[in-house]
C-alpha cells in the first residue's frame, strides 16, 4: 500500500495549519505566478533547440496551411510548462496521499506518450508520429499499470473496481465483470487522451476546456471527502479525495499560466506531451472521483471533436464524401472564416454551460434537501 506522507513542507516549515480551502486557491495561485515566471525561459529554451510544431503540407490541408502559415516555427512541448508549475504548487500544498500518486503515475505516462510522439516528428521531420495503433497500445499498458498499482492497495481497489449497479452485477460473473471494467476504463483514457489531442488544433481551444474541467473536478473533490455531502447529492463519499481537489486547483494554476503564452497569436503549443498528458490527467481524475460518465457532458467539446473526425473518416471511407470542410471541426470553422478568438470563445461558453448543468444535476438533491 503507498503510504500518506503527513503534510505537505511548507505547513511543516511555517508551523502552520492551512484548510483545505486556503490550500487550493493558494495551489492554484503558486502554480499560475511559477508558470508565469517560468514561462518565457521554457519557450527561449524550446527555440533554442528548435522544437517547433510541425505541420501537415500544403498538398494535405490546402487553405488551411495558408491560414496557418504564420505559426510556423512557433515552439512545441510547452506542456512542460504545465508540469513544472503544477509539481512546484503540489510540492508545496498537497499531501500525496495514495490517489494524489496514483494520478500523478498516470499522469506522467501519458504525457510521456505524448513526449515521445513528437519526439517521433521532430526526428522524422514531418507530422506522422507515432501511429493511432501505437498510441493506442501504449494506453493498454497505461491501463495495465493503473490495475496492477490498484490491485496492491485494498482501498483503491474497492473504490474502482467494485461497481455497485444492480443490473452489471446481475448480468456479468466477477471475473467477467473485471473484464469489463478494464476495457472501460482504457477507453476512458484513451479516449480522453485522444480527444483532447484532436481539440488542440486552435490557439487556446485546449487549454481553456481543460481548465473548466480542472475546476469542475476540483470541487467535485472538495466534497467527495464530505459524508453529509455526498450522502446526498450524486458524489460517492472518497476518504482523502480533498488531496486530488489541491492536485486539481495546482493544474488549474498551471494551466491558466500556460493560457497566457497559447492565447492567440500563441507563443507555444502544449503539443501531444501537453495535450496527452492532461487528456490523461482528466481521465484518471475522473475515474478516482467515480465520475467517468460526466466527461461525456463537461468535457463536450472535447467529445464533439472526436465524433466530427470518426464522421469525417466514416463518410470519406463509405461514401466517398467530406462531412466536413476539414475534421476536426474547428477546422471546419477556421475554414469557414471564423477567427480563432471567436471560436475559442463561442467554445468556452458553451463550455461553461455545460459545467453550470453538470453542476445542477450532480447537487440539485443536495440543495432541494433539508
Amino acid at each position: 500500500m503507498l503510504d500518506i506522507i503527513p503534510f505537505p513542507p511548507l505547513v511543516t516549515l511555517f508551523g502552520r495549519q492551512f484548510s483545505l480551502y486556503q490550500r487550493c486557491w493558494y495551489g492554484f495561485l503558486t502554480a499560475f505566478l511559477t508558470g508565469l515566471a517560468i514561462g518565457e525561459p521554457v519557450i527561449k529554451f524550446l527555440i533554442r533547440h528548435r522544437i517547433h510544431q510541425i505541420f501537415r503540407p500544403r498538398q494535405q490541408v490546402h487553405n488551411l496551411a495558408i491560414l496557418h502559415g504564420p505559426k510556423a516555427g512557433v515552439p512545441t512541448m510547452g506542456g512542460v510548462i504545465v508540469l513544472l508549475a503544477s509539481f512546484a504548487a503540489m510540492a508545496l500544498w498537497a499531501a500525496f496521499n495514495d490517489l494524489v500518486i496514483v494520478t500523478i503515475i498516470i499522469y506522467l505516462a501519458c504525457t510521456a506518450l505524448g513526449a515521445l510522439d513528437d519526439a517521433m516528428k521532430l526526428i522524422k521531420g514531418n507530422s506522422k508520429g507515432l501511429t493511432s495503433w501505437q498510441k493506442l497500445l501504449v494506453h493498454g499498458l497505461i491501463t495495465y499499470l493503473l490495475w496492477r498499482i490498484v490491485a496492491k492497495n485494498p482501498l483503491l481497489d474497492n473504490l474502482i473496481t467494485q461497481v455497485n449497479w444492480r443490473w452489471f452485477v446481475a448480468k456479468f460473473s466477477p471475473g467477467n465483470a473485471l473484464v469489463v471494467i478494464f476495457i472501460f476504463y482504457f477507453f476512458v483514457i484513451a479516449g480522453t487522451s485522444n480527444a483532447v489531442n484532436l481539440t488542440d488544433g486552435v490557439d487556446g481551444l485546449a487549454i481553456t476546456n481543460v481548465i473548466q474541467c480542472l475546476v469542475f473536478f476540483c470541487v467535485i473533490a472538495f466534497y467527495s471527502r464530505n459524508v453529509n455531502v455526498a450522502g446526498k447529492s450524486l458524489l460517492t463519499y472518497i476518504a482523502g479525495a480533498g488531496e486530488l481537489a489541491v492536485l486539481c486547483a495546482c493544474f488549474a494554476g498551471g494551466s491558466l499560466a500556460f493560457f497566457r503564452f497559447n492565447l492567440s497569436p500563441a507563443f507555444v503549443f502544449m503539443g501531444d506531451m501537453g495535450a496527452i498528458g492532461l487528456g490523461g490527467l482528466l481521465a484518471i481524475i475522473a475515474i478516482l472521483l467515480r465520475q467517468p460518465f460526466v466527461l461525456l457532458l463537461i468535457g463536450s467539446t472535447f467529445v464533439i471533436e472526436a465524433i466530427s473526425v470518426t464522421l469525417q473518416v466514416a463518410s470519406k471511407r463509405l461514401f466517398r464524401r467530406k462531412i466536413f470542410l476539414m475534421a476536426p471541426l474547428h477546422h471546419h470553422f477556421e475554414l469557414k472564416g471564423y477567427s480563432e478568438h471567436t471560436i475559442v470563445g463561442v467554445v468556452f461558453i458553451w463550455q461553461a454551460i455545460c459545467l453550470g448543468i453538470a453542476f445542477y444535476i450532480t447537487f440539485y438533491e443536495y440543495f432541494k434537501s433539508p
